[in-house]
């Protein structure tokens, strides 16, 4: 199995796209915004979209795409009469509605939106998972020297403010991130599988573990494993392994619930 250069590849994207995505979805999960990640990875996609169509870089336009999606929720969300998940459902939409049209105008447009929505894992070349996989370092990079600040964001955002601490620029720091991370997953595993390593995995997570620090390292790890474990179901059954990695993330979550519980009821009171 590991002996075709296309699953060594397939395999190191996994780990890359479920290590960074898990530990940035944490952020989503705990701040109540996750449709934030199905809006930006659709974003991203709305960016491979007009790639295909104007023949431009679609990491280039992806990441573009969830940068500028990311500055405009940030902008939304300062107004007071709408709530956050309206701008969510309006910004989904939206960029669901555009990459549709968009590559309705493309040659190939059925391919083009099986590729968008499930990747193409098997697919991967060479160039795009080394670059994924450092930019899976550089986000563990950024965690470990801002997580702190971005976890007093997160959890008390006023009080973040009340001690000075500018909470709008960090908040979008941490979608920007996330922004990045989805637009160069996206082209490889898929805007379904980029949305359910941001969330799926982070839930989970944190279903079965009783410390942040360790709910980031779980996220990741399960993230990487079910990832990989979705490639090994699609080479020994032939499944198409965006779909086979989230039902594993899919199935993960109940699971979780059912260890959180039992750890609840053998926790001495």
């Amino acid at each position: 199995m590991f002996e075709p250069m296309f699953m060594r590849l397939a395999f190191l994207t996994a780990i890359a796209a479920g290590a960074a995505l898990g530990l940035m979805g944490v952020y989503l999960v705990i701040r109540r915004v996750i449709f934030l990640g199905l809006v930006l990875a659709n974003a991203a996609a709305v960016g491979v979209a007009l790639a295909e169509l104007f023949d431009w870089s679609p990491e280039i336009s992806s990441i573009m795409a969830s940068v500028v999606a990311a500055l405009g929720l940030g902008a939304f969300q300062t107004l007071r009469r709408t709530s956050a998940e309206s701008i969510m459902g309006w910004a989904y939409a939206a960029a669901s509605s555009a990459t549709v049209l968009i590559l309705a105008g493309t040659a190939g447009a059925d391919m083009d939106t099986l590729h968008l929505l499930y990747g193409s894992l098997l697919a991967v070349s060479t160039t795009h998972a080394v670059g994924l996989f450092l930019l899976a370092v550089a986000v563990g990079v950024v965690h470990l020297l801002f997580g702190r600040r971005f976890l007093l964001v997160t959890f008390d955002p006023e009080g973040a403010r009340v001690a000075g601490v500018n909470t709008p620029l960090w908040s979008l720091c941490i979608n920007l991130l996330v922004g990045i991370v989805a637009a160069a997953a996206v082209h490889e595993i898929g805007a379904l599988l980029t949305f359910s390593l941001l969330t799926l995995a982070p839930t989970a997570s944190l279903l079965v573990t009783r410390s942040i620090r360790s709910a980031f390292a779980m996220s990741a790890a399960i993230g990487v494993v079910l990832t990989c474990l979705g490639l090994v179901v699609s080479f020994y059954f032939d499944l198409p392994p965006g779909p086979a990695s989230v039902a594993l993330l899919a199935l993960s979550v109940p699971i979780a619930a059912i260890i959180g519980q039992r750890q609840e009821v053998a926790a001495p009171e």
